[in-house]
Protein backbone atom coordinates (compact mmCIF):
# COMPACT_ATOMS: atom_id res chain seq x y z
CA UNK A 1 0.00 0.00 0.00
CA UNK A 2 3.38 2.22 0.68
CA UNK A 3 3.39 5.08 -2.14
CA UNK A 4 6.43 6.26 -3.56
CA UNK A 5 6.59 10.03 -2.41
CA UNK A 6 9.11 12.48 -1.94
CA UNK A 7 9.58 16.24 -2.33
CA UNK A 8 13.15 15.64 -3.67
CA UNK A 9 11.92 14.03 -6.64
CA UNK A 10 10.22 17.19 -7.71
CA UNK A 11 12.81 19.38 -6.85
CA UNK A 12 15.19 17.43 -8.55
CA UNK A 13 12.87 17.78 -11.92
CA UNK A 14 11.90 21.31 -11.68
CA UNK A 15 15.43 22.36 -11.09
CA UNK A 16 16.89 20.96 -14.45
CA UNK A 17 18.84 23.26 -16.65
CA UNK A 18 16.79 25.30 -18.85
CA UNK A 19 13.70 25.27 -16.67
CA UNK A 20 11.83 27.96 -15.07
CA UNK A 21 12.60 27.87 -11.42
CA UNK A 22 8.77 27.09 -10.05
CA UNK A 23 7.68 29.10 -6.80
CA UNK A 24 7.51 27.47 -3.45
CA UNK A 25 3.84 27.67 -3.51
CA UNK A 26 3.70 25.79 -7.08
CA UNK A 27 6.13 23.34 -5.47
CA UNK A 28 3.79 22.87 -2.12
CA UNK A 29 0.28 22.02 -4.55
CA UNK A 30 2.06 19.75 -7.00
CA UNK A 31 2.94 18.06 -3.74
CA UNK A 32 -0.15 18.35 -2.72
CA UNK A 33 -1.92 16.84 -5.86
CA UNK A 34 0.10 14.21 -5.61
CA UNK A 35 -0.35 13.16 -1.92
CA UNK A 36 -4.59 13.62 -2.91
CA UNK A 37 -4.47 11.65 -5.85
CA UNK A 38 -2.69 8.88 -3.87
CA UNK A 39 -5.56 8.91 -1.05
CA UNK A 40 -7.78 9.50 -3.85
CA UNK A 41 -6.90 5.60 -5.39
CA UNK A 42 -6.91 3.84 -1.55
CA UNK A 43 -10.27 4.97 -1.69
CA UNK A 44 -11.55 3.91 -4.79
CA UNK A 45 -10.00 0.45 -3.82
CA UNK A 46 -11.81 0.43 -0.59
CA UNK A 47 -15.50 1.55 -2.11
CA UNK A 48 -15.04 -1.35 -4.75
CA UNK A 49 -14.29 -3.86 -2.65
CA UNK A 50 -17.59 -2.44 -0.38
CA UNK A 51 -19.64 -1.81 -3.27
CA UNK A 52 -18.90 -5.75 -3.74
CA UNK A 53 -19.66 -7.18 -0.53
CA UNK A 54 -22.85 -4.97 -0.57
CA UNK A 55 -24.00 -6.46 -3.64
CA UNK A 56 -22.92 -9.78 -2.45
CA UNK A 57 -24.77 -9.61 0.90
CA UNK A 58 -27.88 -8.52 -1.18
CA UNK A 59 -27.64 -11.54 -3.64
CA UNK A 60 -27.44 -13.49 -0.55
CA UNK A 61 -30.98 -12.15 0.79
CA UNK A 62 -32.48 -13.08 -2.49
CA UNK A 63 -31.09 -16.68 -2.85
CA UNK A 64 -32.40 -17.00 0.80
CA UNK A 65 -36.21 -16.55 -0.53
CA UNK A 66 -35.37 -18.46 -3.68
CA UNK A 67 -34.22 -21.72 -1.77
CA UNK A 68 -36.54 -21.79 0.97
CA UNK A 69 -38.93 -21.96 -1.83
CA UNK A 70 -37.44 -25.11 -2.97
CA UNK A 71 -37.24 -26.38 0.84
CA UNK A 72 -40.78 -25.63 1.01
CA UNK A 73 -41.65 -27.45 -2.68
CA UNK A 74 -39.89 -30.29 -1.59
CA UNK A 75 -41.15 -30.69 1.68
CA UNK A 76 -44.61 -30.90 0.54
CA UNK A 77 -43.25 -32.99 -1.87
CA UNK A 78 -42.49 -35.53 0.12
CA UNK A 79 -45.21 -35.23 2.95
CA UNK A 80 -47.79 -35.65 0.03
CA UNK A 81 -47.35 -39.53 0.20
CA UNK A 82 -47.51 -40.02 3.84
CA UNK A 83 -49.93 -40.08 6.72
CA UNK A 84 -50.74 -37.67 9.15
CA UNK A 85 -48.13 -38.24 11.04
CA UNK A 86 -46.19 -36.95 8.08
CA UNK A 87 -48.37 -34.00 7.88
CA UNK A 88 -47.40 -33.04 11.38
CA UNK A 89 -43.66 -33.27 10.33
CA UNK A 90 -44.32 -31.21 7.21
CA UNK A 91 -45.53 -28.54 9.56
CA UNK A 92 -42.60 -28.75 11.89
CA UNK A 93 -40.07 -28.68 9.29
CA UNK A 94 -42.61 -25.70 7.63
CA UNK A 95 -41.56 -23.77 11.02
CA UNK A 96 -38.01 -24.50 10.98
CA UNK A 97 -37.63 -23.20 7.50
CA UNK A 98 -39.69 -19.53 8.26
CA UNK A 99 -37.44 -19.77 11.20
CA UNK A 100 -34.08 -20.07 9.52
CA UNK A 101 -34.85 -17.60 6.68
CA UNK A 102 -35.86 -14.77 9.69
CA UNK A 103 -32.62 -15.55 11.22
CA UNK A 104 -30.10 -15.36 7.82
CA UNK A 105 -32.14 -11.89 7.01
CA UNK A 106 -31.47 -10.90 10.21
CA UNK A 107 -27.42 -11.78 10.36
CA UNK A 108 -27.70 -10.53 6.38
CA UNK A 109 -29.08 -7.00 7.74
CA UNK A 110 -26.90 -6.63 10.75
CA UNK A 111 -24.05 -7.57 7.88
CA UNK A 112 -25.46 -4.34 5.82
CA UNK A 113 -25.54 -2.27 8.70
CA UNK A 114 -21.80 -3.60 9.39
CA UNK A 115 -20.57 -2.43 5.51
CA UNK A 116 -22.79 0.66 5.80
CA UNK A 117 -21.14 1.75 9.23
CA UNK A 118 -17.41 0.77 7.59
CA UNK A 119 -18.36 2.80 4.08
CA UNK A 120 -19.29 5.71 6.18
CA UNK A 121 -16.14 5.61 8.55
CA UNK A 122 -13.60 4.92 5.29
CA UNK A 123 -15.00 8.47 3.63
CA UNK A 124 -15.13 10.39 7.52
CA UNK A 125 -11.38 9.37 7.27
CA UNK A 126 -10.28 10.34 3.63
CA UNK A 127 -11.94 13.83 4.17
CA UNK A 128 -9.76 13.98 7.62
CA UNK A 129 -6.46 13.31 5.29
CA UNK A 130 -7.49 15.30 2.82
CA UNK A 131 -7.81 18.54 5.32
CA UNK A 132 -4.61 17.29 7.01
CA UNK A 133 -2.70 17.03 3.78
CA UNK A 134 -3.93 20.65 2.60
CA UNK A 135 -2.53 21.95 6.15
CA UNK A 136 0.73 20.29 6.36
CA UNK A 137 1.99 19.36 3.49
CA UNK A 138 4.66 21.54 2.53
CA UNK A 139 7.89 21.57 0.48
CA UNK A 140 10.79 20.90 2.99
CA UNK A 141 8.96 17.35 3.17
CA UNK A 142 11.40 14.70 1.90
CA UNK A 143 9.09 12.11 2.67
CA UNK A 144 5.33 10.19 2.98
CA UNK A 145 3.50 12.58 4.67
CA UNK A 146 2.32 11.25 7.83
CA UNK A 147 -1.65 12.35 7.26
CA UNK A 148 -0.99 10.00 3.96
CA UNK A 149 1.01 7.52 6.21
CA UNK A 150 -1.59 6.65 8.40
CA UNK A 151 -4.46 7.08 6.32
CA UNK A 152 -2.84 4.07 4.14
CA UNK A 153 -2.75 1.71 7.00
CA UNK A 154 -5.98 2.57 8.09
CA UNK A 155 -7.19 1.57 4.62
CA UNK A 156 -5.28 -1.63 4.51
CA UNK A 157 -6.40 -2.61 7.88
CA UNK A 158 -10.24 -2.40 6.35
CA UNK A 159 -9.29 -4.28 3.31
CA UNK A 160 -8.09 -6.77 5.19
CA UNK A 161 -10.79 -7.41 7.63
CA UNK A 162 -13.07 -7.26 4.52
CA UNK A 163 -11.06 -9.93 2.98
CA UNK A 164 -10.62 -11.94 5.85
CA UNK A 165 -14.62 -11.71 6.67
CA UNK A 166 -15.56 -12.13 2.38
CA UNK A 167 -16.59 -15.92 3.14
CA UNK A 168 -18.93 -15.26 5.61
CA UNK A 169 -20.35 -12.14 4.01
CA UNK A 170 -20.93 -14.20 0.70
CA UNK A 171 -22.55 -17.10 2.74
CA UNK A 172 -25.33 -19.15 1.12
CA UNK A 173 -28.23 -19.65 4.37
CA UNK A 174 -30.87 -22.20 2.96
CA UNK A 175 -30.47 -25.88 1.32
CA UNK A 176 -32.47 -29.23 1.17
CA UNK A 177 -32.03 -32.69 1.00
CA UNK A 178 -33.21 -36.18 2.22
CA UNK A 179 -31.09 -37.45 4.99
CA UNK A 180 -30.61 -41.70 5.31
CA UNK A 181 -32.49 -43.06 7.60
CA UNK A 182 -35.05 -45.58 7.00
CA UNK A 183 -38.03 -43.74 9.19
CA UNK A 184 -39.39 -40.65 7.17
CA UNK A 185 -39.85 -38.31 10.59
CA UNK A 186 -36.29 -37.97 10.50
CA UNK A 187 -35.83 -38.22 6.89
CA UNK A 188 -35.86 -34.72 5.85
CA UNK A 189 -33.41 -31.60 6.78
CA UNK A 190 -33.81 -28.01 6.94
CA UNK A 191 -30.55 -27.01 6.95
CA UNK A 192 -28.18 -24.00 6.82
CA UNK A 193 -26.44 -24.44 3.46
CA UNK A 194 -23.10 -26.62 4.23
CA UNK A 195 -21.86 -27.32 0.58
CA UNK A 196 -25.08 -29.41 -0.08
CA UNK A 197 -25.82 -29.53 -4.03
CA UNK A 198 -28.23 -26.63 -5.14
CA UNK A 199 -31.54 -27.82 -4.79
CA UNK A 200 -32.74 -26.01 -7.91
CA UNK A 201 -31.50 -27.80 -10.51
CA UNK A 202 -33.04 -30.24 -12.89
CA UNK A 203 -32.17 -32.99 -14.03
CA UNK A 204 -33.05 -35.82 -16.49
CA UNK A 205 -34.78 -38.96 -15.80
CA UNK A 206 -35.22 -40.93 -18.90
CA UNK A 207 -36.50 -40.36 -22.59
CA UNK A 208 -38.06 -42.49 -25.43
CA UNK A 209 -39.33 -42.21 -29.20
CA UNK A 210 -37.69 -41.98 -31.86
CA UNK A 211 -38.79 -40.62 -35.49
CA UNK A 212 -41.36 -42.79 -37.64
CA UNK A 213 -45.36 -43.26 -38.21
CA UNK A 214 -45.62 -46.64 -36.58
CA UNK A 215 -46.91 -47.14 -32.78
CA UNK A 216 -44.71 -45.77 -30.41
CA UNK A 217 -43.06 -43.27 -32.75
CA UNK A 218 -43.40 -39.83 -33.52
CA UNK A 219 -43.72 -37.21 -36.36
CA UNK A 220 -43.29 -33.24 -35.08
CA UNK A 221 -44.46 -34.57 -31.00
CA UNK A 222 -46.17 -31.53 -29.48
CA UNK A 223 -48.97 -31.25 -27.17
CA UNK A 224 -48.34 -33.43 -24.26
CA UNK A 225 -50.33 -34.74 -20.97
CA UNK A 226 -50.33 -37.34 -18.38
CA UNK A 227 -52.96 -39.92 -16.62
CA UNK A 228 -52.04 -39.51 -12.95
CA UNK A 229 -54.29 -42.90 -12.34
CA UNK A 230 -52.40 -45.22 -15.08
CA UNK A 231 -48.89 -43.21 -15.80
CA UNK A 232 -49.64 -42.83 -18.97
CA UNK A 233 -48.49 -40.35 -21.25
CA UNK A 234 -51.08 -38.40 -23.94
CA UNK A 235 -49.17 -37.10 -27.06
CA UNK A 236 -50.81 -35.40 -29.84
CA UNK A 237 -48.32 -36.58 -33.06
CA UNK A 238 -48.99 -33.62 -35.11
CA UNK A 239 -47.25 -35.07 -38.89
CA UNK A 240 -48.96 -38.35 -37.89
CA UNK A 241 -52.24 -36.47 -37.62
CA UNK A 242 -53.02 -38.91 -34.33
CA UNK A 243 -53.05 -38.73 -30.61
CA UNK A 244 -50.68 -41.45 -29.16
CA UNK A 245 -50.78 -42.78 -25.30
CA UNK A 246 -47.79 -44.35 -24.21
CA UNK A 247 -46.70 -45.69 -20.98
CA UNK A 248 -43.13 -44.22 -20.02
CA UNK A 249 -41.03 -46.28 -21.60
CA UNK A 250 -42.83 -45.42 -24.77
CA UNK A 251 -44.64 -48.56 -25.61
CA UNK A 252 -47.59 -47.52 -27.09
CA UNK A 253 -51.09 -48.52 -25.60
CA UNK A 254 -53.50 -46.75 -27.37
CA UNK A 255 -53.83 -44.76 -30.87
CA UNK A 256 -56.43 -41.82 -31.28
CA UNK A 257 -57.29 -40.32 -34.56
CA UNK A 258 -56.11 -40.55 -38.65
CA UNK A 259 -55.74 -37.86 -41.19
CA UNK A 260 -58.80 -36.22 -42.79
CA UNK A 261 -60.91 -33.34 -42.04
CA UNK A 262 -64.12 -35.47 -41.46
CA UNK A 263 -65.43 -35.27 -37.24
CA UNK A 264 -63.52 -37.60 -35.25
CA UNK A 265 -60.34 -37.69 -38.36
CA UNK A 266 -57.54 -35.00 -37.36
CA UNK A 267 -55.21 -32.88 -39.31
CA UNK A 268 -52.17 -31.57 -37.56
CA UNK A 269 -53.16 -31.82 -34.02
CA UNK A 270 -51.18 -29.09 -31.56
CA UNK A 271 -52.07 -30.06 -28.47
CA UNK A 272 -54.31 -32.80 -26.37
CA UNK A 273 -55.75 -32.84 -22.36
CA UNK A 274 -57.05 -35.29 -20.47
CA UNK A 275 -60.26 -33.79 -18.44
CA UNK A 276 -61.85 -34.50 -15.46
CA UNK A 277 -63.96 -37.01 -16.56
CA UNK A 278 -61.44 -39.04 -18.43
CA UNK A 279 -62.29 -37.25 -21.74
CA UNK A 280 -59.75 -36.57 -24.57
CA UNK A 281 -59.77 -32.74 -25.75
CA UNK A 282 -57.54 -32.01 -28.68
CA UNK A 283 -56.85 -29.20 -30.32
CA UNK A 284 -57.05 -30.17 -34.44
CA UNK A 285 -55.02 -27.15 -35.57
CA UNK A 286 -55.67 -27.80 -39.55
CA UNK A 287 -59.34 -28.52 -38.96
CA UNK A 288 -59.97 -25.19 -37.10
CA UNK A 289 -61.55 -26.69 -34.33
CA UNK A 290 -61.68 -28.61 -30.68
CA UNK A 291 -62.68 -32.00 -30.47
CA UNK A 292 -64.17 -34.35 -27.54
CA UNK A 293 -63.16 -37.82 -27.47
CA UNK A 294 -64.54 -40.64 -24.62
CA UNK A 295 -62.27 -42.99 -22.69
CA UNK A 296 -63.08 -45.69 -25.16
CA UNK A 297 -61.33 -43.15 -27.91
CA UNK A 298 -64.66 -42.60 -29.41
CA UNK A 299 -65.56 -39.50 -31.07
CA UNK A 300 -68.15 -37.35 -28.99
CA UNK A 301 -68.29 -33.54 -30.48
CA UNK A 302 -66.09 -30.70 -31.94
CA UNK A 303 -66.81 -26.80 -31.57
CA UNK A 304 -65.81 -24.41 -34.46
CA UNK A 305 -64.76 -24.24 -37.50
CA UNK A 306 -62.41 -21.43 -39.72
CA UNK A 307 -63.22 -18.14 -38.54
CA UNK A 308 -62.65 -14.96 -36.03
CA UNK A 309 -66.11 -14.95 -34.34
CA UNK A 310 -67.04 -15.93 -31.27
CA UNK A 311 -66.39 -19.50 -31.31
CA UNK A 312 -64.91 -19.92 -34.51
CA UNK A 313 -60.92 -20.36 -34.97
CA UNK A 314 -57.89 -20.17 -36.87
CA UNK A 315 -55.25 -22.86 -36.14
CA UNK A 316 -56.05 -23.30 -32.41
CA UNK A 317 -52.62 -23.98 -30.66
CA UNK A 318 -52.96 -24.75 -26.89
CA UNK A 319 -55.38 -25.87 -24.47
CA UNK A 320 -55.40 -25.42 -20.70
CA UNK A 321 -58.19 -26.70 -18.05
CA UNK A 322 -59.18 -24.52 -15.03
CA UNK A 323 -60.26 -25.89 -11.60
CA UNK A 324 -63.76 -25.65 -13.17
CA UNK A 325 -63.30 -28.12 -16.33
CA UNK A 326 -63.26 -24.50 -18.46
CA UNK A 327 -61.47 -25.29 -21.17
CA UNK A 328 -58.56 -22.34 -22.30
CA UNK A 329 -58.07 -22.12 -25.88
CA UNK A 330 -54.85 -20.77 -27.63
CA UNK A 331 -57.01 -18.91 -30.75
CA UNK A 332 -53.31 -18.44 -32.14
CA UNK A 333 -54.48 -16.72 -35.68
CA UNK A 334 -56.59 -14.51 -34.48
CA UNK A 335 -54.47 -13.82 -31.83
CA UNK A 336 -56.61 -14.60 -28.87
CA UNK A 337 -57.44 -16.42 -26.03
CA UNK A 338 -60.72 -18.04 -25.96
CA UNK A 339 -62.90 -19.75 -23.31
CA UNK A 340 -65.51 -22.74 -22.96
CA UNK A 341 -67.46 -24.51 -20.59
CA UNK A 342 -66.38 -28.23 -20.06
CA UNK A 343 -69.28 -29.12 -22.44
CA UNK A 344 -68.37 -26.40 -25.11
CA UNK A 345 -70.05 -23.65 -24.45
CA UNK A 346 -68.78 -20.18 -25.71
CA UNK A 347 -67.84 -18.31 -22.95
CA UNK A 348 -65.70 -15.09 -23.00
CA UNK A 349 -62.13 -14.35 -25.20
CA UNK A 350 -59.66 -11.58 -24.95
CA UNK A 351 -56.72 -10.44 -26.80
CA UNK A 352 -56.05 -9.13 -30.20
CA UNK A 353 -52.73 -8.46 -32.05
CA UNK A 354 -50.24 -6.05 -30.88
CA UNK A 355 -47.24 -6.00 -28.43
CA UNK A 356 -49.59 -3.58 -25.65
CA UNK A 357 -50.57 -5.15 -22.24
CA UNK A 358 -52.87 -7.89 -23.49
CA UNK A 359 -52.21 -8.08 -26.70
CA UNK A 360 -50.41 -11.05 -28.62
CA UNK A 361 -48.10 -11.91 -31.41
CA UNK A 362 -48.72 -15.50 -31.63
CA UNK A 363 -50.13 -16.26 -28.29
CA UNK A 364 -49.03 -20.08 -27.72
CA UNK A 365 -49.05 -22.38 -24.23
CA UNK A 366 -51.03 -21.31 -21.91
CA UNK A 367 -51.34 -22.21 -18.63
CA UNK A 368 -54.24 -22.09 -15.43
CA UNK A 369 -52.88 -22.12 -11.83
CA UNK A 370 -55.02 -22.75 -8.76
CA UNK A 371 -56.80 -19.65 -8.68
CA UNK A 372 -57.48 -19.83 -12.29
CA UNK A 373 -55.12 -17.30 -13.29
CA UNK A 374 -54.07 -17.61 -16.74
CA UNK A 375 -50.85 -17.64 -18.34
CA UNK A 376 -49.79 -17.31 -22.08
CA UNK A 377 -46.52 -17.53 -23.78
CA UNK A 378 -46.70 -14.49 -26.16
CA UNK A 379 -44.27 -16.46 -28.29
CA UNK A 380 -42.71 -13.19 -30.71
CA UNK A 381 -43.06 -11.13 -27.95
CA UNK A 382 -41.48 -13.06 -26.04
CA UNK A 383 -42.69 -12.85 -22.79
CA UNK A 384 -45.57 -14.63 -20.32
CA UNK A 385 -48.61 -12.48 -19.79
CA UNK A 386 -51.20 -13.13 -16.59
CA UNK A 387 -54.49 -13.06 -16.86
CA UNK A 388 -57.37 -13.02 -14.02
CA UNK A 389 -60.72 -15.59 -14.63
CA UNK A 390 -62.12 -13.16 -16.39
CA UNK A 391 -59.31 -12.47 -19.01
CA UNK A 392 -58.63 -9.09 -17.42
CA UNK A 393 -54.59 -8.23 -17.62
CA UNK A 394 -52.69 -8.49 -14.34
CA UNK A 395 -49.20 -8.55 -15.41
CA UNK A 396 -46.29 -9.76 -17.63
CA UNK A 397 -42.80 -10.88 -17.74
CA UNK A 398 -39.93 -12.03 -19.57
CA UNK A 399 -37.95 -10.39 -22.72
CA UNK A 400 -36.03 -11.42 -25.58
CA UNK A 401 -32.76 -13.18 -25.13
CA UNK A 402 -30.54 -15.70 -24.43
CA UNK A 403 -29.86 -14.92 -20.66
CA UNK A 404 -31.13 -16.22 -17.29
CA UNK A 405 -34.99 -14.98 -16.49
CA UNK A 406 -34.53 -13.64 -20.30
CA UNK A 407 -37.15 -15.65 -23.25
CA UNK A 408 -36.94 -16.54 -27.07
CA UNK A 409 -39.85 -17.68 -28.04
CA UNK A 410 -42.14 -19.23 -25.62
CA UNK A 411 -43.78 -22.28 -26.67
CA UNK A 412 -45.55 -24.32 -23.88
CA UNK A 413 -46.34 -23.61 -20.17
CA UNK A 414 -47.52 -26.19 -17.19
CA UNK A 415 -47.17 -25.46 -13.29
CA UNK A 416 -45.83 -28.21 -11.36
CA UNK A 417 -47.72 -29.49 -8.89
CA UNK A 418 -47.99 -28.07 -4.99
CA UNK A 419 -49.12 -30.09 -2.29
CA UNK A 420 -51.34 -27.08 -0.75
CA UNK A 421 -54.42 -26.35 -2.09
CA UNK A 422 -54.31 -22.27 -2.07
CA UNK A 423 -49.95 -22.34 -2.73
CA UNK A 424 -49.50 -22.93 -6.85
CA UNK A 425 -47.04 -24.75 -8.00
CA UNK A 426 -43.58 -23.08 -10.00
CA UNK A 427 -44.46 -22.46 -13.65
CA UNK A 428 -42.10 -24.50 -16.63
CA UNK A 429 -41.40 -22.63 -20.12
CA UNK A 430 -40.80 -24.18 -22.85
CA UNK A 431 -38.33 -22.01 -25.07
CA UNK A 432 -38.18 -22.79 -28.54
CA UNK A 433 -35.30 -20.42 -30.04
CA UNK A 434 -33.24 -21.05 -26.62
CA UNK A 435 -33.48 -24.42 -26.78
CA UNK A 436 -34.59 -24.76 -23.04
CA UNK A 437 -37.11 -25.20 -20.08
CA UNK A 438 -36.99 -22.65 -17.45
CA UNK A 439 -38.76 -22.23 -13.86
CA UNK A 440 -40.12 -19.24 -12.41
CA UNK A 441 -42.12 -18.91 -9.59
CA UNK A 442 -46.01 -18.16 -10.27
CA UNK A 443 -45.15 -13.95 -9.10
CA UNK A 444 -42.48 -14.11 -12.54
CA UNK A 445 -39.17 -14.69 -10.55
CA UNK A 446 -36.60 -16.37 -12.78
CA UNK A 447 -34.88 -19.44 -10.68
CA UNK A 448 -33.08 -21.76 -13.24
CA UNK A 449 -33.20 -23.38 -16.33
CA UNK A 450 -32.13 -27.03 -18.18
CA UNK A 451 -31.22 -27.69 -21.52
CA UNK A 452 -28.59 -25.29 -22.69
CA UNK A 453 -25.27 -25.98 -22.12
CA UNK A 454 -22.00 -23.21 -21.76
CA UNK A 455 -20.90 -24.61 -24.89
CA UNK A 456 -24.21 -23.58 -26.83
CA UNK A 457 -25.22 -27.21 -27.12
CA UNK A 458 -28.67 -28.21 -25.87
CA UNK A 459 -30.21 -31.47 -24.79
CA UNK A 460 -33.61 -30.00 -26.94
CA UNK A 461 -34.05 -30.15 -30.89
CA UNK A 462 -37.15 -28.04 -30.41
CA UNK A 463 -39.18 -28.72 -26.98
CA UNK A 464 -42.60 -27.53 -27.70
CA UNK A 465 -44.89 -29.18 -25.25
CA UNK A 466 -44.97 -29.32 -21.69
CA UNK A 467 -46.82 -31.36 -18.63
CA UNK A 468 -46.33 -32.54 -15.17
CA UNK A 469 -47.29 -35.55 -13.02
CA UNK A 470 -48.10 -35.45 -9.66
CA UNK A 471 -44.91 -36.67 -8.51
CA UNK A 472 -43.41 -33.20 -9.35
CA UNK A 473 -41.39 -34.50 -13.02
CA UNK A 474 -41.67 -32.49 -15.82
CA UNK A 475 -42.44 -34.03 -19.36
CA UNK A 476 -41.08 -32.22 -22.45
CA UNK A 477 -41.97 -33.24 -26.01
CA UNK A 478 -39.54 -32.89 -28.46
CA UNK A 479 -40.65 -31.81 -31.91
CA UNK A 480 -37.43 -32.14 -33.80
CA UNK A 481 -36.20 -35.19 -31.86
CA UNK A 482 -39.31 -36.50 -32.06
CA UNK A 483 -38.88 -37.89 -28.12
CA UNK A 484 -40.30 -37.29 -24.97
CA UNK A 485 -37.95 -35.77 -22.29
CA UNK A 486 -38.81 -36.91 -18.45
CA UNK A 487 -36.73 -35.22 -16.34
Amino acid sequence: MATEYAASSIMEEQTKPGKRQPTEEELRLELLERALSSAEKEMKIVHNKLNSLKCQVLNSKRESYIDAEYVRIEIRKLTERSIQEIRRREQELLMDVDQLVQEANSTLDSYSLQLNAISSDMKLKVNTCRDRLAREVSIEDVGVPLALMEYQQEAQQTINFLKSNETKFRKRWMGFRPANEPNFKHSVSVLGFVGISDPRVIRPWRNFGSEGTKEGEFRGPVGIDVNNDTGHVIISDFENHRVQIVDTDGNAKHILGSKGTDLGLMKGPNDVKLDKDGRYIVADTFNHRVSWYDSNMEHVQSIGRKGSKAGEFDRPRSLALTTEGNIVVADTGNQRVQVFSNEGEYLFSFGDLGKGDGQFKGPHGIAVDNQNNIYVADLYNHRIQVFDNEGRFIKSFGKEGPLEGELCEPRALVFTTSSVTDTPGLLVVAEMENRRVSLFSSEGQYLCSYGKSADGTSRFGCPSGLTSDLSGRIYVSDSKFNMIHIL
